[in-house]
């Protein structure tokens, strides 16, 4: 996967719990620039299926096994643990039955321990996609009163560049999303990163220019004070 840069097509129709693990799993493997300029592509009926199986699932459902094996673990562990409790309390260690019952419950323990080992590993393996969930439904999520990334698409539209492309997205896609506050702020970053090329003179001498009307203004009134001298 790695060799071919998670290339991957697929060419049947996904399903919207399907496609939005997918989405979750490039996420996940993606850097937040290359996973927005896909999301970004996306036309409005897509976007807001992803937002609805979001709404409908908040939070990564888990694999059946997996969520079974840890309680199923637990049930096993129980059940040893109460057995060899009674056959403490018995001690009848004589006969050979009760060797035999000793260590199918000494079993039992064995297997539980092993179910909840393999439960907590497959959960912890997959933490980096519940969380990557999360941002996937920011995503895809419309920049509403309820969205938190609604006050910092606000200071960002304040750039002239960014400003252009919230313009441009409503008139193409309609309602602004999560995926256009992350393409505001790299457009932000590149003007601020194109900035730093300039020369310091270019910099000083725009750091130190008035705008045409204020300056017309400025040099009548240094006329004015010179002529009252």
């Amino acid at each position: 996967m790695e060799a071919r840069e998670q290339y991957s097509p697929i060419s049947r129709p996904l399903s919207p719990e399907e496609a939005f693990d997918r989405w979750t799993r490039r996420i996940s493997i993606q850097g937040e620039l290359s996973s927005a300029r896909e999301i970004a592509g996306l036309t409005d009926e897509e976007l807001s299926a992803m937002e609805a199986e979001f709404v409908r699932l908040p939070k990564r459902p888990g694999s059946r096994r997996t969520q079974s094996a840890v309680p199923t673990g637990l049930s096993f562990v129980a059940i040893g643990a109460v057995s060899l409790t009674l056959q403490a309390l018995l001690r009848e260690s004589t006969t050979a039955g009760y060797q035999v019952v000793q260590m199918a419950s000494a079993a039992c323990v064995l297997v539980g321990l092993i179910l909840v080992a393999i439960g907590v590993v497959s959960a912890f393996s997959t933490l980096h996609l519940e969380l990557n969930h999360g941002t996937a439904g920011l995503y895809f999520g419309r920049l509403d009163e309820e969205h938190p990334w609604l006050f910092k698409t606000m200071r960002l539209s304040r750039d002239p560049a960014a400003e252009a492309y919230r313009q441009q997205a409503l008139r193409e896609r309609g309602w602004l999303r999560g995926v256009d506050y992350v393409m505001m702020r790299e457009i932000v970053r590149v003007e601020d990163a194109s900035a730093l090329t300039l020369s310091n003179r270019l910099v000083a001498e725009r750091i130190q220019l008035l705008p045409a009307g204020e300056a017309s203004v400025q040099k009548a009134r240094l006329a004015n004070e010179r002529g009252s001298t």
